[in-house]
């Protein structure tokens, strides 16, 4: 008998090992295929770790005077700056580090349904593979895998919060509030919204071991947890207090990112809307929350758990659901695959692997047949005529591996970064932009971001008029400009009478193509800004180069680089923009503009001004 169970645990452990190793190709694959899914809003983070790396601390720019924050967050600017120490290039570190995330949360939930359900661990360890896996294969978890963002590493540390809170309640020991202490502390440090997460996640622990302690059957651990989480809300409260001392003194701000802000702009005016990101709220809801809380309730009814069992589990799924109703609250911008929701689903993941793991404990054979159709017949029936999976057989090296290699992503913002590094100005040019993202980075230019991701004046922290946001973008006079205007047509003195501005490309534009943010913000003074950048490229500027934006963007859309008349820097950027094989020279711009932007700065229009 003992040789019996000696090698069915042998089975076991080379069935976990064969279905680890076949997740880990499986995922491997899913991001290769979708490493052109690349976030431009990554390479902010990655500018700011690689000036923290080489000594200039957080600073977007490196001869910034102070320093600014626009990066989302904190822990993954601290990785990009490792990753950039190393010699990695903290993309591919990123997509390494989000490919692990989910092999980590299968052994974390494994390890701990083990622990809580009292199943074997192997049995455990598959169910934490398969839910993972099978996470992992949802369209938005290929874009959290291949975009380079922080999606995912905030998801591994949510789910380390959440394995932690389950076994504080199930188990405590006394290394528990230390381990609470890290983990919580990581996830305050992973997003701003991280804080309040974890202090939810005291709030229901404490609420959930009052009502272990309120059952007839109460758990012998309850007692012991409230000291244990008094104590650990002190330190963490410490810790936080200490976090946004040191933010109000480096930054000048507690709430340092920007797009935490933009919800009410001093600048642009705030969202009209009570909630103006329910939408897609509601729809991550309606899509991956409930249908998977659904499951979890399925389960936890046919493994007839006690009641008091249920409540306790409810309350620690409470403070992800808290935290998911408050993104109705923020604008949704660069927030493709449910960015902000996604981590949200970790305690719901968790719940599900230990349902399962309790199934298997209780009823192995029918833990092997759910394992069986949600390993095999769900994927086969979502794969249609022609599985990716077949494809991916078919090389299953270099369709696993070959994301491994960074090659810039063959995207217009990433051509102007390139064309302007070929310059070799680096830190003696400025540009003027709107997207902060592959164009700084590739460069190395200094950056003016209008709508103030990096530069702290333009955030709308603080009242500026928009006639005082351009003047003092005309005294800070940026080398060049890259826009997705084009310039107000000559002699043309209002917009009612330009023609530029009356075209279907800008009127578009103004109602909200290119960013999230233009349809929440007031629309007559986002007009007026627009109207005055329009003038302001007319006044200031040459026509340096188009790049066409991909299909994603809409069709006849293009990045367009224009270079100040009267920089020091002016013939040198157009020697290279205007002999770039990047550059879009065949741009039929005339099409969709009635004046062509090609047409700046040509010497028939010198007499005209």
């Amino acid at each position: 008998m003992h040789s019996s169970e000696r090698r069915a645990s042998a089975l076991e452990w080379a069935l976990v090992a064969l279905s680890g190793a076949c997740a880990a190709w499986v995922l491997a694959c899913v991001l290769h295929a979708a490493r052109g899914e690349l976030a431009d809003d990554a390479f902010i983070t990655y500018r700011y770790g690689r000036n923290l790396a080489e000594g200039f601390g957080l600073r977007f720019n490196p001869s910034d005077p102070e320093p600014t924050w626009g990066a989302s967050s904190l822990l993954h600017t601290l990785f990009a700056a490792a990753a950039h120490r190393l010699g990695a290039h903290p993309l591919i570190a990123t997509r390494a580090l989000s490919l692990a995330a989910f092999g980590a949360l299968a052994l974390a939930f494994g390890w701990t349904a083990a622990r809580i359900a009292r199943s074997t661990l192997p049995a455990a360890l598959l169910a934490g593979i398969a839910v993972c896996t099978l996470w992992g294969l949802l369209p938005e978890s290929a874009t959290h895998l291949a975009s380079g963002m922080d999606a995912l590493l905030f998801t591994l540390v949510h789910g380390l919060a959440a394995c932690w809170a389950a076994l504080a309640l199930a188990r405590p020991t006394r290394w528990t509030a230390l381990w609470g202490w890290l983990v919580l502390t990581l996830l305050a440090l992973a997003r701003p919204e991280g804080g309040l997460l974890a202090l939810a996640y005291l709030l229901a622990l404490a609420f959930a071991a009052r009502i272990a302690r309120a059952d007839s059957g109460a758990d012998a651990n309850a007692p012991a947890l409230r000291p244990l989480v008094a104590k650990l809300a002190v330190a963490l409260l410490a810790t936080l207090a200490a976090v946004a001392l040191w933010r109000w003194s480096y930054f000048g701000q507690l709430q340092p990112n920007a797009y935490y802000v933009k919800v009410d702009s001093e600048l642009f005016g705030g969202s009209t809307a009570l909630l103006p990101g329910l939408e897609t709220t509601a729809r991550f809801l309606a899509l991956r929350w409930l249908p998977l809380l659904g499951l979890v309730a399925v389960l936890a009814a046919a493994l007839q758990l006690p009641r008091a069992q249920r409540l306790a589990a409810l309350a620690l799924l409470a403070p992800a659901a808290l935290v998911v109703l408050g993104y109705s609250r923020a604008i949704h911008e660069m927030a493709a695959g449910f960015r902000y929701e996604f981590p949200m689903l970790a305690p719901l993941g968790l719940a599900l692997v230990v349902a399962l793991a309790a199934l298997a404990r209780r009823a192995p054979q029918r833990f092997a047949v759910t394992l069986a159709l949600a390993g095999l017949a769900l994927p086969a029936l979502s794969g249609g005529s022609n599985p990716r999976w077949l494809v991916w057989l078919r090389h299953p090296r270099s369709l696993s591996t070959g994301w491994v290699r960074h090659v810039p992503v063959d995207n217009a913002l990433a051509r102007v970064g390139l064309d302007l590094a070929a310059t070799g100005l680096g830190q003696e040019a400025s540009i003027l932009l709107s997207g902060a993202g592959q164009a700084p980075y590739y460069s190395n230019w200094r950056a003016i971001d209008w709508i103030g991701l990096n530069t702290a004046r333009f955030s709308g922290r603080e009242a500026l008029s928009v006639e005082q946001l351009w003047a003092q973008i005309d005294q800070l006079a940026p080398d060049v400009c890259f826009s997705i205007l084009p310039p107000a047509a000559p002699l043309s003195r209002s917009p009612e009478e330009d023609a530029n501005w009356n075209s279907a490309s800008v009127q578009e534009t103004l109602r909200g193509r290119g960013s999230a943010l233009f349809k929440h913000w007031d629309a007559a003074r986002l007009a007026e800004s627009f109207w005055r950048e329009m003038l302001w490229i007319r006044e200031r500027c040459e026509f340096g180069a188009a790049y066409k934006l991909g299909p994603a963007w809409g069709a006849d859309w293009w990045v367009l680089v224009y270079v100040r008349r009267d920089s020091p820097h002016r013939q040198r950027v157009l020697d290279v923009l205007r002999s770039s094989p990047r550059a879009d020279a065949q741009a039929d711009l005339g099409q969709v503009f009635p004046f062509d932007p090609r047409l700046l700065g040509a010497p028939s229009l010198a007499g005209r001004r």
